[in-house]
């Protein structure tokens, strides 16, 4: 991501699960956003 160049991070836990990549167009109409993030399924609600 911009900016991040140079940073360091410290893992202070994982879990084996299935991860999902979101694609998504910002409320706000700015352009759509392709594979943002990983999310997990308890993270995930269907569409109402």
């Amino acid at each position: 991501m911009p900016g991040m160049k140079g940073a360091t991070a410290v893992i202070e836990s994982a879990v084996k699960t299935t991860v999902y990549m979101v694609n998504y167009t910002p409320t706000t109409g700015e352009e759509e956003v392709k594979n943002h993030k990983w999310l997990i399924e308890s993270e995930l609600s269907p569409i109402e």
